[in-house]
């Protein structure tokens, strides 16, 4: 299981997405993962070709000279290569430790169902959720740019973005069609978020002693989580629209992923009793 709140919360975002894209003709399927654009493409579908690529496209997009284009593909294209393989080695160590946790509890509970929590950074060694994570990259910044009333412009968050989109990379298994859109209504909620609780972070770093005269400070983290957000509106009530909006969102988000998990588990027991 994957409870960290970064990307737990989007979680049921992407669902309720998922289950509109089914919905719609034609659309549904449209289908393309990483491996498929490796397959179809063979050596120029490989992760450090897609990463060399989109890192011309992004310093081109951000004005960098030829060197500083070059230089940034190539750190773009070891990314793709190598944070699977970094992550890898943890992955390997952490998953029969849960495996074997998972196994002491069931034994000592009688045999009660039991989910290890770990963190999604292990989510970030998949190649999709590489892939996904840095097409948001300049993808967010555009985003910040066309939601109306925004005033975040992302930088220090911009290295989390995998984060954002990594449970909605896995609950879309893998499709990054889908992905692209879950990943444009995740971070167009989790920008606006941010914006309204810029007063409430700036008033925590200057209570800090952490902060310039005049200087304001926002997160894409906390500061843009639909949770902390609908229970600041509960607690002190500013914006109605907002909070209605938002919360029927979200509340349907987490409805739906309850029922699809209870679907998942009657499947599971049905497997097991064949």
């Amino acid at each position: 299981a994957i409870p960290h709140g970064t990307s737990a919360y989007m979680g049921p975002i992407a669902v309720l997405v998922d289950a509109i894209i089914e919905k719609i003709p034609g659309v549904n399927r449209i289908k393309f993962s990483a491996d498929d654009i490796q397959r179809k493409f063979g050596p120029f579908g490989e992760p450090v070709t897609v990463g060399f690529v989109m890192g011309l496209i992004i310093g081109i997009l951000a004005g960098y000279d030829v060197k500083g284009v070059l230089q940034l593909a190539v750190k773009t294209a070891a990314v793709m290569l190598l944070m699977p393989r970094v992550i890898k080695p943890i992955m390997d160590g952490l998953t029969p430790i849960a495996k074997q946790a998972r196994s002491r509890l069931q034994a000592k509970f009688g045999g009660q169902e039991f989910l290890i929590g770990l963190d999604p950074a292990l989510l970030l060694g998949h190649t999709a959720v590489v892939s996904a994570s840095l097409i948001f990259i300049p993808l967010t910044i555009l985003i910040a740019v066309c939601v109306p009333g925004n005033q975040v412009l992302p930088f220090g968050d911009l290295a989390t973005i995998g984060f954002f989109v990594a449970m909605a990379v896995a609950v879309h298994r893998g499709n990054l069609f889908r992905t692209l859109i879950s990943g444009v209504i995740i971070m167009s909620i989790t920008l606006w978020i941010a914006t309204q609780t810029i007063g409430l972070h700036t008033q925590l770093a200057a209570n800090a002693g952490a902060l310039k005269a005049g200087g304001m400070v926002a997160s894409m983290d906390q500061g843009g989580s639909p949770i902390t957000w609908l229970l600041i509106q509960v607690f002190s009530p500013q914006n109605i629209p907002g909070f209605i909006i938002i919360g029927a969102i979200y509340l349907t988000g987490i409805f739906m992923t309850w029922r699809r998990a209870r679907g998942f588990i009657k499947q599971e027991k049905v497997v097991l009793a064949e």
